[in-house]
């Protein structure tokens, strides 16, 4: 047997500021629909839920829900979703370093010189999301020297060729 506390939960629980189906309700509960159907006939004569009909089925929603916390619901799986894309953003800076450094470490010469043109053709990245992706890491951790035929300007003069610190 179906109970009111068990129906008011799953109607708590899929409401999201439309009416609840009926088939919605009946596939949450798994139940037998004529049990199910007269239990909610008989919360809609107490006044505990309204029933409404929508184009050809029946939706249902609880009179005395509260809009607030249906609201912060919604902004905890916003916060949520926000964080997710944080940590993959992260996650796929950390890697575009780690593969930057190896890249290098492959294009330098024997005196530990790389141009980043070449670096950034072999990571495969156009010019716009290399230097403005990698610039922090690249004036962080490397020496810029004069030359090569793309890299960033300083003082009208162009800084292709770099050399890892303390090398």
């Amino acid at each position: 047997m179906l109970s009111e506390d068990e129906i008011i939960a799953t109607l708590k629980e899929l409401y999201d500021g439309k009416p609840v189906a009926f088939s919605k309700i009946k596939r949450k509960l798994k139940c037998d629909g004529e049990e199910l159907l007269n239990v909610l006939e008989k919360m809609e004569k107490s006044g505990k839920i309204r029933k409404i009909e929508s184009g050809g089925g029946k939706a249902y929603e609880i009179l005395e829900i509260d809009k607030t916390d249906i609201i912060l619901n919604e902004i905890r799986e916003i916060k949520d979703e926000i964080r997710k894309l944080q940590e993959y953003i992260s996650e796929k800076k950390k890697i575009s370093e780690d593969t930057f450094d190896a890249v290098y470490d492959k294009v330098k010469d024997n005196l530990g010189y790389a141009h980043l043109q070449a670096i950034r053709i072999e990571l495969g990245m156009d010019k716009e999301e290399f230097y403005s992706k990698l610039k922090r890491h690249i004036e962080d951790n490397y020496d810029f020297i004069a030359g090569g035929e793309e890299g960033y300007v300083r003082k009208g003069s162009i800084y292709g060729i770099i050399k890892r610190r303390g090398e």
